[in-house]
């Protein structure tokens, strides 16, 4: 099922990419005239959207893992495979990495040839390192600020602190 709506993503991705087009309308039509169950709709449609409204970050991710190439050099199929799973593994955490890069992988020999999926499987497992790394980075920083907050709290600042009366209650 997933596969399936991750190749409709991807077509609705191409097409959209061809009509130089962000809009959502375009892909609706067509995935409206696929004959396909409503579960793999939605998730194709959750896909292409979600690729489409975090195209530029999910293209710097790309730019930075890429070696030795161009994100606008490489084929529009590939370019758009790339997007798909970039979007996959950022904003699906709960998905395995392993999967999402296997399964662009399979659409690269589906759609493309078979030379080009050792270049999807590196770049992507590179994305792949660097949100891992970013996402740890993340909660290594918050967790320092929440033991921060927990330490000033049971420490008040000693110039902040009211004043002790002179006139002590009995």
């Amino acid at each position: 099922m997933r596969h399936q709506a991750r190749s409709y993503a991807l077509q609705a991705l191409y097409q959209a990419e061809l009509l130089e087009s962000k809009a959502m309308k375009h892909a609706d039509r067509f995935l409206d005239q696929l004959d396909t169950s409503p579960e793999v709709k939605r998730f194709a449609r959750e896909l292409v959207e979600g690729t489409l409204q975090h195209r530029k970050h999910i293209d710097r991710y790309l730019r930075r893992n890429l070696e030795h190439w161009k994100l606008n050099r490489l084929s529009t199929i590939v370019r758009n495979i790339l997007r798909l799973a970039a979007y996959e593994l950022y904003h699906h955490p709960e998905l395995s990495h392993s999967i999402v890069i296997n399964e662009a992988v399979e659409l690269c020999k589906e759609f493309v040839d078979d030379t080009s999926h050792a270049l999807t499987n590196r770049v992507l497992q590179r994305v792949f390192d660097q949100i891992t790394a970013e996402r740890k980075t993340k909660a290594s920083a918050k967790k320092d600020a929440t033991i921060k907050d927990e330490t000033s709290k049971e420490e008040p600042d000693k110039k902040t602190q009211e004043p002790e009366s002179k006139y002590k209650r009995k």
